[in-house]
């Protein structure tokens, strides 16, 4: 089994790598879209606390992956193997085509395709499956409503009551160091999903034996996928939605970090993604719907849509694939 346990860490290392470079624009994106942060600041900032993120926090949302929708008896390393490698090849293609989509449906789908062929509907916890469906749901809309009315608060208790440019600048300035700030809580909360994303499964297929070492492995793949490819969707959540200042940043981003961190508490695998989409949305709509890029958020929806089925078409053909050449 020893050859197994290789190729599980390898697969995890992947899939590290590739869903960290999806999520860093989680949480710095919108730090570099209002020019808080330069992009090579930006992204060493997100692999600092997404790398303590992913090795201190996240143990609820671990368990949710691993072992809340197919026991991990059952579910077995060949199954651990299937599921992690079926949402990776998802998310590389999605990287490619520079598009954020959230690793947390993609596993989570994969998960399910893998449980319809392996053990059917009976022997999966639905009623799991149905809280995570529902906080997929509720988190961006509770992230639209929150970056909504967090912008409108500041809006129109500090930003219109200054009229003075200077003072408009200084102004502009705090908020660029409390984006900082914000975005580094937002990267904690980042790492605690992206590391039950890559390495739940394994995890409990191995008994949970090998603890902190795939953790930190794990970890690593996540530093690596950011500093190497991370820019791509940085620029993306950024730059492209809506446009920002600091102080529409910071609303957007400590909006996404709360609902991710009381998500990820909950030990529900919410996609980053699509909250912080959710919350930049929510103060493009506080300055009017004209700021808000419609083509963008079509393109991205679009990809939503597409990855739960693709994922569990991806899961149930390696699973057949398998059997087959066994």
């Amino acid at each position: 089994m020893e050859w197994l346990l290789i190729i599980g860490v390898m697969i995890s290392v992947y899939m590290a790598f590739n869903i960290a470079a999806n999520d860093i624009g989680n949480s710095v994106g919108t730090a570099v879209g209002s020019g808080s942060l330069t992009m090579r600041k930006a992204l060493i900032l997100g692999a600092v606390f997404e790398f303590l993120g992913a090795l201190y926090l996240g143990n609820n949302v671990i368990k949710t992956v691993g072992s809340g929708i197919i026991s991990a008896d059952v579910l077995g390393s060949a199954g651990a193997f299937i599921i992690t490698l079926a949402a990776a090849l998802w998310i590389t293609i999605t990287i490619i085509k520079k598009i954020p989509i959230s690793g947390s449906d993609a596993i989570i789908s994969a998960v399910f395709g893998y449980g319809l062929v392996s053990v059917g509907l009976n022997n999966m916890n639905l009623n799991i499956l149905g809280l995570v469906l529902i906080s997929w749901v509720l988190s961006p809309l509770i992230g639209m409503v929150m970056g909504f009315g967090i912008y409108y608060l500041l809006k129109n208790a500090f930003i219109r009551k200054v009229r003075d440019i200077g003072a408009r600048g200084r102004l502009e300035k705090v908020f660029s160091y409390l984006q900082i700030g914000s975005s580094a809580f937002a990267a904690l909360n980042v790492g605690a999903i992206d590391i039950a994303v890559a390495t739940g499964v394994l995890f409990y297929a191995f008994g949970g034996s090998a603890g902190f070492d795939l953790k930190l492995i794990g970890a690593l793949g996540i530093v690596m996928g950011i500093l190497v490819a991370g820019g791509r969707i940085t620029d993306t959540v950024g730059r492209r939605i809506t446009d920002l200042i600091p102080s529409r940043g910071f609303s957007a981003q400590i909006s996404a970090a709360s609902v991710v961190f009381i998500f990820a508490t909950l030990g529900m695998p919410v996609s980053p993604t699509q909250t912080l989409v959710g919350t930049v949305i929510g103060v493009g709509l506080a300055r009017g719907t004209k700021t808000i890029k419609l083509d963008v958020i079509k393109n991205i929806a679009t990809t939503w849509i597409i990855t739960i089925p693709a994922c569990i078409a991806l899961s149930i053909f390696l699973y057949l694939l398998v059997n087959l050449l066994v």
